[in-house]
């Protein structure tokens, strides 16, 4: 069986990718966000121009799954569309015979407030560890990121963290851009815990009964 068939690495509404942009600090939680993540919140950061519509973003979430349901949810655009805001159209248009890089295009729809958001991207593949990508071509003036999913320290859950530059399409109205940041990306985050949470007595009944 050759390898599962990505892609999400993650669009929040906007689509975003590791590159020139990317966040270079690394994303360590405060004491403060620790706690806020124990308490099922979504934890979010960001560092944006003054119109709010540019930057670079971080969020993080507590997901009551191991890593490798995470990775899988991450991974997979039939997965994607659904928790992923305003998604339409996942394809992976190439990828590594071992699974560690894909090439995936995405289509995202606003609707009537703007025009549909085409781009591709590439990812580099470490499984169940980290996920870095960024934008080949398409709308986006810089796309980029990485998440991190890594277990968490009592060892039921993971701790799945984001971070992005992003700098969206001209014709993305400022008022869209910061709803993106405010709004979609804290959904998006908690879609996917929901989707992987409830994946969660699947993946556990599948290693209890491998055959």
């Amino acid at each position: 069986m050759g390898p599962a068939k990505p892609w999400n690495a993650l669009v929040f509404s906007l689509g975003l990718a590791c590159g020139v942009h990317a966040p270079a600090a690394e994303f360590t939680l405060t004491p403060a966000e620790t706690q806020r993540i124990s308490e099922g919140q979504v934890v979010l950061r960001a560092n944006l121009d003054s119109t709010q519509r540019r930057g670079t973003v971080r969020a993080a979430v507590r997901i009551a799954a191991p890593p490798e349901v995470v990775f899988r949810m991450l991974t997979h655009c039939a997965d994607a569309l659904e928790y992923v805001p305003h998604l339409e159209q996942c394809r992976v248009r190439d990828q590594a015979a071992d699974g560690s890089w894909v090439v995936v295009e995405q289509v995202i729809d606003f609707g009537w407030y703007t025009p549909s958001i085409q781009w591709v991207f590439r990812s580099e593949v470490e499984p169940n560890r980290r996920i870095t990508f960024r934008q080949l071509s398409g709308d986006f003036k810089a796309n980029e990121g990485v998440w991190e999913i890594e277990p968490a320290a009592d060892g039921a859950a993971t701790l799945l963290l984001y971070q992005a530059y992003i700098d969206p399409p001209g014709f993305v109205p400022n008022w869209l851009a910061r709803s993106t940041f405010r709004r979609e990306l804290p959904q998006m985050m908690s879609g996917l815990r929901k989707r992987c949470e409830a994946q969660q007595p699947q993946h556990a009944d599948a290693i209890a009964s491998p055959h």
